[in-house]
């Protein structure tokens, strides 16, 4: 007589494949750097944005952020499901990773010229320099002068 799938095992099951898929993910070596790069293909893939740029911010970004290495270093082991689905939506305000994803994205939205060509997605996105308010002279990439606007 064959047994049938209790609800139990089936649980079981997935709770040991999901492990498996944890504990490969963090032996091929996920490293802070494809968190960030994953939560920016996902929320600004949709723009014309220059090759390497997505990494190169995201060294910037880990240099200027050292205190987190450590924590994103952990949250790298979830870089490659967040390329694709995230609980950002199902997340209370204030959440860290919310806050993450938000700090990321913003820090590099400023950090191109995307707001210079008033924020117009059908335009190719170059990586200028990583915007860091309190390191760099104070720029204001958003506003406008009083000349341009008609």
């Amino acid at each position: 007589m064959a047994e049938r799938w209790t609800r139990r095992g089936v649980l079981a099951l997935l709770a040991g494949g999901f492990a498996a898929a944890l504990a490969a993910i963090a032996w091929r070596g996920a490293e802070a750097p494809d968190l960030v790069v994953a939560i920016l293909r996902r929320r600004v893939g949709f723009l014309q944005i220059e090759d390497g740029a997505f990494e190169r911010f995201s060294v910037a970004y880990l240099e200027a952020r050292a205190e987190y290495r450590r924590q994103l270093g952990w949250l790298a082991v979830l870089a490659g499901p967040l390329r694709f689905v995230t609980p950002y939506r199902f997340l209370p305000m204030g959440h860290p990773l919310r806050r993450l994803e938000d700090n990321v994205v913003t820090r590099f939205l400023m950090s191109t010229d995307f707001f210079q060509h008033g924020a117009d997605a059908s335009r190719p996105v170059r990586y200028l320099a990583f915007h860091d308010p309190p390191a760099t002279a104070c720029q204001n990439f958003v506003a406008r002068r009083r000349d341009a606007v008609a």
